[in-house]
């Protein structure tokens, strides 16, 4: 059993995510293809499997049941399409879009960190094969633009999603994760001892990276907008958080790095030192908008905060050097939803909204305790397991403490400490499981 001593949040808090999580564990099987155990989103969404759900619930989970969380891998091996396209939910009908509508692939990612964490060899090559026929559908003629390289979307591919037609869309989150995929792949291979297709995978990683930047980038302001395929411009009334999703693996250049940081900081936009986490529209768009009570389809992306969003951001700053950022967004996401595990919270209020016991939510209050603010990352390839914490400013001079996170090396304990130096000091132990 984890434990935690985190200020801004507790143990039960702690151990009520983990039960939400479990309250999303469908009690039907077989279910729309999967033969495994999967948990749906929670709520009044049923038991359904939702791609972007059911694989967002693994980044918590994987960390309380490893078996778990590599068995819902292999149901997306089985509903995965003859043409590589992973349906977005279970029914797969989305009015007359059969056929060509999955979801925003954070599956890529999902999978990786559940794989990493996999001793079995079959299932790594199972798992590559099918992210590998995914990875190409994304980039088939359906979904690609053949003048600039952009991938497009619709509906659930992106937020806002209220895009109904196809290759007129090419949003920055959509192109992030697809180029996230590449880089996925190059892992897996290289991991699989697939030396030349490794190295192709890292070609497709910086092709799209280029891409990404190229038509993404805004000079006027230094952010990143959505391309409107067919009028070839930038949507640039549509202010999104999805712009910083580009600190991604180093995506975004390290000189168009302090535009990104100032309009992420500024209070009149999306104000990171605010005092909430980040709203997912920014507050100078014209579409920015707050909805309460029921989810109310893409208006409750266009305002609201989001551990979903807030996820992507965090792991992003950190990933292109930036740990100051980085720890103050993850802390900001972990406590303002600990114990409120809410789909969405009003960034008015703080009050959650939509699905109360949202599963992911749940799910990455968790991962970002332990992989963001703990730095706790386990790799059974290679029997290693790296420790480096993250603090945010605000808990100088206190103690951070985890115990009995599973790894490759036995269960895991760790105490740190940030000093007013701003340096943090760290201790380790592991004990047999």
């Amino acid at each position: 059993m984890i434990r935690i001593g985190l200020p801004g949040t507790s143990q039960e808090a702690f151990d009520d995510a983990v039960k939400v999580l479990e309250e999303c564990i469908s009690p039907e099987l077989p279910r729309f293809g999967f033969v495994y155990p999967f948990m749906g989103p929670g709520g009044q969404y049923g038991n359904c499997w939702w791609e972007r759900d059911t694989a967002l619930t693994l980044s918590g989970y994987k960390w309380i049941d490893q078996k778990f969380a590599e068995n819902v891998l292999r149901n997306f091996i089985l509903v995965q399409r003859p043409n590589g396209r992973i349906p977005l939910w279970g029914p797969d009908r989305v009015g007359n879009y059969d056929e060509q509508l999955s979801a925003i692939p954070v599956l890529f990612e999902a999978a990786l960190k559940v794989l990493r964490r996999s001793r079995d060899n079959d299932l790594i090559e199972s798992v590559y094969g099918m992210l590998a026929r995914y990875f190409d559908w994304w980039l088939s003629d359906v979904k690609r633009d053949p003048a600039t390289g952009l991938v497009c979307g619709i509906f659930e591919e992106s937020d806002p999603s209220d895009v109904t037609e196809q290759l007129t869309s090419a949003p920055v989150d959509l192109n992030v994760q697809v180029c996230v995929g590449a880089d996925v792949l190059r892992e897996l291979a290289q991991k699989l001892g697939r030396d030349d297709e490794a190295q192709a995978w890292a070609k497709a990683f910086e092709s799209l990276k280029e891409i990404i930047n190229a038509y993404l980038y805004s000079r006027a302001d230094g952010g990143y907008y959505t391309y409107l395929t067919k009028e070839r411009r930038l949507y640039t009334d549509r202010i999104y958080n999805s712009m910083f999703d580009v600190f991604k693996r180093g995506i975004v250049p390290s000189e168009r790095i302090p535009a990104l940081i100032k309009l992420l900081e500024d209070p009149a936009q999306f104000d990171l030192h605010g005092k909430y986490a980040l709203v997912t529209a920014s507050r100078a768009s014209r579409e920015y908008t707050e909805t309460v009570g029921v989810y109310q389809g893409w208006t409750s992306w266009s305002g609201n905060i989001w551990t979903f969003r807030n996820e992507i951001i965090a792991t992003g700053l950190r990933e292109s050097g930036l740990n100051g950022p980085a720890a103050e967004l993850a802390y900001k996401t972990v406590t303002e939803f600990s114990g409120n595990y809410a789909e969405f919270m009003s960034p008015s209020t703080g009050e959650g909204h939509g699905v109360k016991r949202y599963g992911w939510t749940a799910s990455q209050y968790i991962q970002l305790i332990i992989e963001e603010l703990f730095g706790i990352s386990d790799n059974v390839w290679t029997g290693t397991v790296t420790v480096a914490p993250n603090i945010p400013e605000a808990l100088a001079g206190q103690t951070l403490r985890i115990e009995g996170v599973p790894t490759c090396r036995g269960l895991l304990s760790v105490t740190a400490h940030l000093g007013p130096d701003n340096v943090t000091t760290e201790t380790h132990t592991f004990t047999r499981a």
